[in-house]
C-alpha cells in the first residue's frame, strides 16, 4: 500500500524530473558561486517581476539547456550542485504545461520562498523513491524508470530532520489536477506550507 506523507507530496509536485530531462552540463560538479539564501531571495524578486508562470517556464528552459546565458540568476546550479540523476534520459511522466500549472498553485500555497528552498533541496538529491512510498522493493525505481538512489533518500531524510517547520495540509486541488483522469500516474496533493530550514554545508 503506497504511503505518501505531506513532505513526499511536496517533493513529487516540485520535482521537474517528471516533466523534463536536465541538460548534463548543468549537473557537473562545481563550486556554486551564489549562496542558497541569496539565490532564493533573487528569484523571489524575479517571480514578482516576471510572473510565476513565465518564471517556471524559463526555469525548465534553463534546466534543459535551451537558454543562451545559463549563468543567469534563474539557474539553480548557481546555488547548488544538481544531482546527475536529473540528466538520466527518460520519457516525461507529465507535460511541461501541467507541471507549470500545478506548481503555480503550489507556489501560491507554500509561498515563493518556501517553494524555492524546497526546489533546491530536490535538485540537490532530496528525491522521493518508490521504496520510500512503498511502491517498489528496496533498490527499485520510481515513476520514470530512473536509477534507484537510496543513498539520496537517506541524505534527504537526514536533512529534513534538521528542519523545523509547521505545515497545514490541503490535498484537494492538486490531487484533482494530477489525478488519473488528467493523465498523470501519480496522485500528489496540495499543501500549504510556510517553513524554514537550517543552512547546511
Amino acid at each position: 500500500m503506497p504511503h505518501f506523507t505531506e513532505d513526499n507530496l511536496q517533493r513529487i509536485i516540485i520535482n521537474p524530473f517528471y516533466a523534463i530531462t536536465v541538460a548534463p552540463q548543468i549537473t557537473q560538479e562545481h563550486e556554486p558561486p551564489t549562496g542558497e539564501a541569496e539565490w532564493v531571495q533573487a528569484n523571489v524578486s524575479l517571480m514578482g517581476e516576471m510572473g510565476v508562470e513565465r518564471w517556471l517556464r524559463q526555469l525548465l528552459d534553463v534546466l534543459e539547456g535551451k537558454v543562451v546565458a545559463p549563468e543567469g540568476p534563474i539557474n539553480p546550479s548557481q546555488a547548488v550542485n544538481i544531482d546527475p540523476l536529473f540528466a538520466a534520459e527518460h520519457p516525461p511522466l507529465i507535460g511541461r504545461e501541467m507541471w507549470v500549472d500545478v506548481n503555480v498553485m503550489q507556489i501560491r500555497n507554500m509561498g515563493a520562498e518556501g517553494w524555492l528552498r524546497q526546489l533546491l533541496d530536490v535538485l540537490n538529491g532530496d528525491i522521493v523513491t518508490a521504496e520510500e512510498v512503498g511502491l517498489a522493493p528496496p533498490g527499485g525505481t520510481f515513476g520514470c524508470g530512473a536509477p534507484a538512489r537510496s543513498h539520496l533518500q537517506r541524505r534527504g531524510k537526514k536533512r529534513r530532520k534538521k528542519r523545523r517547520h509547521t505545515r497545514d495540509m490541503n490535498v484537494a486541488a492538486v490531487s484533482r489536477s494530477l489525478s488519473p483522469q488528467n493523465g498523470s500516474a501519480e496522485r500528489p496533493g496540495r499543501v500549504h506550507a510556510q517553513g524554514t530550514r537550517d543552512e547546511h554545508a
